[in-house]
């Protein structure tokens, strides 16, 4: 699964390329599309769980400018007793170059506590 993400004015900083803290938001976007194609929707994932993020690593290899479409994709790294790592990547779409890859850890919770719980079996089966 990949989401597909063109470039606006509001995304740019003052140098005309998309602002580095974005991309938190456009893999967020990502996961969530991911997340939704594999059949997790509804509340709390239909799996009677919340994701929460508790880590986000992001390497910038190149810049997404004004007018560029990028792609980010996600799969899984490892799957962990209550945490998930996904790889993330985003490419410009056209030349396929790199523009940030990195990883995010995800961790699942119960949702009134927010304590942690085991990775949902349906989670692990489907996306292991």
């Amino acid at each position: 699964m990949a989401t597909v993400q063109k470039i606006r004015y509001s995304d740019c900083d003052p140098q005309g390329i998309a602002f580095n803290g974005n991309y938190t938001r456009y893999w967020d976007d990502a996961l969530t599309d991911w997340l939704w194609e594999a059949g997790f929707t509804g509340e709390h994932l239909g799996v009677g769980a919340e994701m929460v993020t508790a880590r986000i690593e992001i390497d910038f290899r190149s810049s997404a400018r004004l007018g560029d479409t990028v792609v980010t994709t996600a799969e899984v790294e490892r799957i962990g007793n209550t945490s998930m790592t996904v790889a993330v990547t985003t490419r410009r779409q056209g030349d396929d170059e790199v523009i940030c890859e990195g990883r995010e850890v995800i961790v699942f919770v119960d949702p009134d506590t927010f304590r942690p719980v085991p990775v949902p079996d349906p989670i692990r089966e489907q996306l292991g």
